[in-house]
């Protein structure tokens, strides 16, 4: 048989002018690194491979002070035209280029770009889903298109009629050429990933690749003979594997995390004995997440956000109830305790793994009994906003899949920003700085989650901050409490662009306010005898 071995520079060269290419990576882990530099390495010497395709669901990189890491790297004019993500994130050069008109860009839901990938590695064309009406994937919104100036390559959603019902039809160029990684490779080009995070979508992603007649490039750690591998342990078989390439910097350029090179707690091999919670300070990200964590109720299988709704699981684990819920990631991890920033996308102590198209086969069915999101904006209507700003282009990520089909989602975040201080005092919240900017705005200036869409489903929405509770309700939104101590004129009311409902207001729970724990396990168990 002849090898499959070979250098980064021998594996980029067979990429061609206008390829398809669908890497793998998730935000700050799994990225083909020595490939990802090999293909920047070989354009700015040589010109190519140039106007290439990116279908990919969540941009892994990074930018930082002295370089770059992930896509950052293919961050020239030329180099990439065209772009298809769910999330851009910390590819800082990436979004100049959208935001300078330089390549074609869109935002699709990340796991539909598995989706995708699925069903091209059955021969089919596009992906029929719900996911994405009425917000700015609607093709009667924006069409997930980032840069409207930019002429368009093709309608690739569409809003179709299917036996009386409304559908999205979603698509994309399908992928001819994939640069994926792996732990450890044999001679045969099986692969296995036992120090990685989380799978992502690393095995549709070859498949679909292969099925176009494309070419599938791996990046392993390590090599072994042929045949040797245990079959349990193997992800992808050899067959859809071309060519696997050694990394020769392991340490930068394999990294199973932006913040560890590696943790076998975080591939699932070891499960560290769970240190005690030392009490959280009792500030503003405290008590919303208290007030979330009252949403709860025993067996939840949940999904939190990034930033605040992180600290539910903390708040949980303060007070003894972790074990009453199931958390669960985009990437695929099941159980256990998710991690955040640095290694953000990777799991401790996770029950088990799945592919990121299966993850979401779980949201998409409405597998969810409860999701925590960030809100960074929200209007009259119960529409957020957590995907673009002004010139900030972030993407959805997995925020539509993950609202849409739930059937209770709770939205998490502060009524102000931009400076904003309070504290608490005796049981009371105390406003010492105002925030600059109002976050209840008339109109939202991207629609990431539609409150139309979600009245129309019966959806349980509600929207949580600091000192104000909302819900979404068929007449409008409604103010349902107020943190003690708050002026519901001065300090609610007059930092809002719309007036909220306010017959039926009540005061939160005080012992969200108050030092002492707030018998969180007490609340949730309550809730079975209701």
């Amino acid at each position: 048989m002849k090898s499959k071995v070979c250098t980064a520079e021998e594996a980029v060269a067979l990429i061609k002018d206008g390829d398809i290419l669908t890497p793998c990576g998730f935000i700050r882990s799994l990225a083909p690194e020595e490939l990802i530099y090999a293909i920047e390495k070989r354009f700015l010497e040589t010109g190519h491979p140039k106007n290439l395709t990116l279908v990919h669901s969540a941009m892994a990189g990074e930018y930082f002070a002295g370089g770059d890491s992930g896509f950052n790297r293919l961050a020239y004019e030329g180099l990439i035209t065209r772009m298809f993500s769910g999330f851009y994130g910390q590819n800082e050069r990436i979004k100049e280029l959208i935001k300078a008109g330089k390549t074609e860009a869109y935002s699709y839901p990340l796991g539909m770009i598995s989706h995708l990938l699925r069903n091209y590695s059955k021969g089919k064309s596009g992906e029929l889903s719900k996911i994405g009406l009425r917000t700015y994937i609607d093709p009667r919104v924006d069409g997930g298109k980032w840069n409207k100036d930019v002429p368009s390559s093709g309608e690739w959603v569409k809003v179709v009629d299917f036996f009386g019902e409304e559908f999205l039809y979603y698509t994309t160029p399908k992928p001819n050429f994939a640069i994926l990684r792996g732990t450890t490779a044999d001679e045969f080009g099986n692969i296995s990933m036992e120090e990685e995070a989380f799978y992502s979508l690393v095995r549709v992603a070859a498949m679909a690749v292969k099925q176009n007649g494309g070419t599938v490039v791996f990046q392993v750690k390590n090599l072994v003979k042929g045949g040797t591998l245990d079959s349990q342990s193997v992800v992808v078989p050899g067959l859809f594997t071309d060519k696997i390439v050694v990394c020769t910097d392991p340490e930068n350029l394999h990294r199973q995390t932006a913040g560890v090179y590696y943790n076998p707690v975080c591939s699932g091999h070891l499960k560290e004995l769970s240190a005690t919670q030392s009490r959280m300070p009792l500030d503003t990200r405290k008590i919303m997440a208290r007030r979330c964590a009252m949403e709860l109720t025993p067996g939840d299988v949940v999904n939190l956000g990034t930033g605040s709704p992180e600290q539910i699981s903390l708040v949980a684990k303060e007070e003894g109830c972790q074990d009453l819920l199931t958390l669960t990631v985009e990437t695929g991890a099941v159980g256990g305790s998710p991690l955040s920033e640095s290694n953000f996308g990777a799991t401790a102590n996770a029950w088990g793994f799945m592919d990121e198209d299966r993850i979401f086969d779980l949201y998409h069915g409405g597998g969810l009994s409860i999701a925590f999101l960030g809100l960074a904006e929200a209007d009259a209507a119960g529409n957020v906003n957590v995907s673009r700003f002004k010139d900030t282009i972030m993407g959805c990520g997995g925020f539509i899949e993950i609202t849409q089909p739930t059937k209770k989602v709770v939205f998490i975040g502060t009524f102000t920003t931009g400076g904003f201080k309070a504290e608490c005092k005796d049981g009371k919240l105390c406003i010492i700085q105002e925030g600059k900017h109002i976050k209840f705005k008339k109109n939202v200036e991207h629609i990431t989650f539609s409150g139309e869409f979600a009245n129309e489903t019966g959806q349980d929405i509600t929207y949580i901050t600091e000192r104000a509770v909302l819900k979404l309700t068929k007449d409008g939104m409604r103010l349902v409490e107020i943190a003690p101590g708050v002026d519901l004129q001065k300090d609610v009311l007059a930092h809002m662009e719309f007036t909220p409902l306010t017959d039926d207001v009540k005061l939160m729970d005080s012992r969200i306010f108050s030092e002492d724990l707030i018998g969180l396990k007490e609340i949730i168990e309550a809730k079975i005898t209701r």
